[in-house]
Parts: C-alpha cells; structure tokens; sequence
C-alpha cells in the first residue's frame, strides 16, 4: 500500500502535466495531503558589518519540502519588511537544497532595495518558495521574523591636492580639494566654490600644509583654459564662481592646471519643492564654515534633485541600489530622491568625488 500511495501521484502528474501550460494559474496538486512544503528556521538576529561585507553570514535553512516522491526541488527564498505583506519583496536566493548562503553585501543590497533606512536595526520577513515544474503553484513556507541591522557604507577614500587661497584665508583647515580619482596620482580634479575669489590667489599644496612642497604659476596668460603650475607666484589667472579644476601631474617639470567648467549656483528643484519641477530652483547658499551649500526649505511630499544654474546640463540624484555607495552620496544624472513634507535643512556637499547631501527636518 506504501508503494502504492508514491507511486499514483506519479503516474497522475504523467497524465497531467502535458495538458498544462504557463499561461494556466492557481494549479493545484493531486494528493495535496501528501504535500508538505518545508518549515524554516527561525534565523538568528544578523548584523552586517562593512569591513566583513564580503564574508558569508550564518546560513538560512528549511526542512524539506515533500511531494510523496524523489524530485528536483527549487527553493525560492523571499525577504520582506515586517509588516508589509511582502508587498515588495525581494528575492535573496534560488536554490537546489534547503538552506541560503549570503554574504553581507547581498542582504545588505537587498535590504537598501526594500528601501530600509541603512544604519538601523529593522525586524524583517523570509519565506521559502517551492517549486518542482513551471506548470504549479509553488508551494509558500510558514513566514518567519528576525531583525537585520544594516552599516552605512564607508566613502571611499582618495589621494587628494589641497587649493589653498585667498578663498579660505589661506587657512588649509578650510581649503578645498581636487581629487585622485582613478588612483594612479596622474590626474587630480573636482570642484571649488572659489565665490568669485579665485583671482585673488591661491596655490596647490600635496600635504595640507607650507611644507615646501606647494605650487603656484610663472605664467602670464591662460591658453587653451590651461596654465603651467610649478613652484612660483600665486595663481590669479581663473576667474569664477564655482570652477571644476583638474590638474595634469604626470610630469612634475611640467604640470598643467585646467579649468573645465564654471557654474555659479546649486539649486533644489522637484515636485517637492516650492516652484516644482520649474525654473527658478530653490537656492541654496555656501556656507564658508561647513563649506557646503544649504538652505532651510518647507517641501511638500514627493521628489527633489539637485541641480547647477537652472539646467538639466549637470545635475545629481540617487545612486542605484546596486552601485554599493553610502546613500547618502549623489551621482550624476541620478535619480529622484523621495522626500515627505515636511520643513527641512538641506546640505549639499559638492567638494567630493560623489557629491553628498542631508535632508534634516526641523
């Protein structure tokens, strides 16, 4: 009788399956007593830490699921925000054996798409999929809770050049910096808010102090939004607002200092903000203590962006979830970033290789 019990759901499933198709939905199981989908384990409380992001976390497991006969099971594992009804939902893993492997990176990306607050310790939601051919319903696990606390992931650190001037009353404690990028020392660029005091003077310097190792320009004339810098006279040759300088370091007998573009304003603009998605943005000020630009903004619910003069030409969002950078760092063209009402602090850091901004409601 045992063998006989194995044997029918088999041989039903043979007669059946050929008649079925994808477009068919809510399929059910013959002999659906003999069904039992797997029972996972309550997991312990995980934390992600970012220098051990890359090592696996404990595993997730599950007891079997079980259709009366030998099959080739795939498991579909699917987190959650507590109390969101798995609506959304991300999937972490699909698997042939009943546990997960992750590393903290997966869990850490898959709890930034559930747009948890990094930072935080959040209570979370898993349940285990079953499924043995395309042409059923899974079969859905008993759902378990556990907390996740997630990091805020490091900025990446670069070499940097100090531009010490006139700007920041030579002070290097309040310069700003051009940045090494692709980390070879060849290139080193970014933005300064000079505020219209970039004539007035200013030099490079590589050690954040008068160690003798500071560079200024001989030259008379700019050519080509280019001069020679070398040991020598202030440079007073740049004239503007907020300029995105890049100097050319191969060859330390003869660099060169470039100036790419020149702005004079960053604005917030968005559905959010006072004007909406239209010109004018809404201002905001350099702060010469914080060297940041801010403002105090009453924002209503919906999306914001940052923008430079009023153009589309240069502008900053979101990171995807998937670039693995701190959410608070802003990338080119990147996209809009969800704002409740509210009346909040903005700051907005643009002296970086990603820009960085704060939403701080009052």
């Amino acid at each position: 009788m045992r063998i006989l019990k194995y044997i029918l759901p088999i041989i039903s499933l043979l007669f059946i399956l050929p008649s079925c198709t994808k477009e068919d939905s809510n399929k059910t199981y013959l002999y659906p007593d003999i069904i039992k989908s797997g029972v996972v384990q309550i997991p312990e409380a995980i934390i992600i830490e970012d220098a051990k992001k890359g090592e696996n976390l404990p595993e997730i497991t599950w007891s079997p699921s079980e259709y009366g006969f030998d099959a080739a099971v795939t498991y579909v594992v699917e987190l959650a925000l507590k109390g969101t009804n798995f609506n959304p939902f991300k999937v972490i893993g699909s698997v042939s054996k009943p546990k997960l492997v992750l590393k903290g990176s997966e869990l850490q990306s898959a709890m930034d798409g559930l747009k948890a607050v990094l930072g935080t310790k959040q209570e979370v939601e898993l349940r285990v999929k079953s499924s043995i051919v395309d042409q059923y319903d899974p079969i859905v696990s008993n759902v378990v809770s556990f907390f996740v606390t997630t990091y805020i992931p490091a900025e990446k650190e670069y070499n940097k050049v100090w531009i010490v001037g006139d700007y920041c009353g030579w002070n290097h404690s309040q310069s700003q910096f051009l940045y090494d990028i692709a980390g070879d020392k060849k290139y080193y660029e970014g933005w300064i808010m000079f505020n219209d005091k970039a004539q007035n003077g200013f030099k490079i310097t590589y050690t954040g102090g008068w160690n003798g190792d500071d560079i200024g320009t001989n030259a008379t004339s700019v050519v080509n939004n280019k001069i020679k810098v070398e040991p020598g006279g202030n440079i007073t040759l740049f004239n503007g607002k907020i300029m995105y300088l890049k100097l050319d370091n191969i060859d330390q007998s003869n660099r060169t200092l470039e100036s790419v573009k020149t702005i004079s304003r960053i604005g917030l603009i968005g559905d959010a903000t006072p004007n909406g998605w239209n010109s004018p943005d809404t201002e905001l000020t350099f702060n010469e203590n914080t060297r940041c630009f801010e403002a105090v903004v009453t924002l209503s619910n919906g999306e914001v962006k940052f923008r430079a003069d009023n153009d589309w030409g240069l502008n900053w969002g979101k990171f995807d979830t998937s670039a693995g950078k701190n959410p608070n760092q802003l990338n080119p063209g990147g996209g809009n970033i969800a704002v409740t009402a509210g009346t909040y602090k903005v700051v907005f850091n643009l002296n970086k290789v990603d820009p960085t901004y704060s939403l701080v409601q009052q």
